[in-house]
């Protein structure tokens, strides 16, 4: 386009200079350059609807790009979301996984626990069994004590009570004796005494 106009103005100016041509040849430039005119105008015409049409591809392009860079913004986007809904599926899982595995762990701790507290409640128990039974060995043994010495006592008892009434007996026999003595000693001299006095009576 530019270089036709430039023709046209080049063709104006040799026209202006030829000026002292003849009439004919002058109606001849006049009529080439009313056609080179026309020519240029279409030529302007023409590139002004290229330029248009370039300029309206130009927008449509322009529009397109906006359009594509629009959707590759939202895919973008969605990719960021889609990462992001990811991390926070992986970040959920890896508390869940961390939470289930203390949860595992204060359950073994509290088994464990629990194991201890049955072995020490067990331990009690047999402790207590063993101290009845010892407690009661010991008690059977106070008892066995006891009553052997109350057999001794009685046996002891016995044994003085039949002592003491073998010394009552020992001692009645002894004064039953001491009493039949003095009666026959008695009986000895009242039979001398009555000798004596039959005796003096008869002298």
């Amino acid at each position: 386009m530019k270089k036709s106009v430039l023709a046209v103005l080049v063709l104006g100016a040799s026209l202006a200079v030829t000026g002292c041509f003849d009439k004919q040849e002058t109606a001849q430039k006049v009529e080439a350059a009313k056609d080179a005119t026309a020519n240029a105008a279409t030529q302007v015409k023409d590139a002004a609807k290229e330029v248009a049409t370039d300029v309206k591809d130009a927008a449509k392009e322009v529009a397109t790009d906006v359009k594509n860079a629009a959707i590759d913004a939202k895919d973008s986007a969605a990719n960021k979301m889609a990462e992001t809904k990811e991390a926070v599926a992986d970040k959920t899982s890896e508390m869940k996984d961390a939470a289930a595995n203390k949860m595992a762990e204060a359950k073994d701790a509290m088994s464990s626990k629990m194991e201890e507290v049955k072995n020490a409640a067990s331990e009690a128990k047999d402790a207590a069994a063993d101290k009845a039974v010892e407690m009661k060995d010991a008690a059977a043994d106070k008892m066995a004590e006891a009553k052997e010495a109350m057999s001794s006592k009685m046996e002891a008892a016995k044994n003085s009570v039949s002592e003491t009434k073998d010394a009552v007996v020992d001692k009645a026999a002894e004064m039953k004796d001491a009493a039949a003595n003095k009666a026959a000693e008695a009986k000895e001299a009242t039979s001398d005494k009555a000798a004596e006095v039959k005796d003096a009576v008869t002298k």
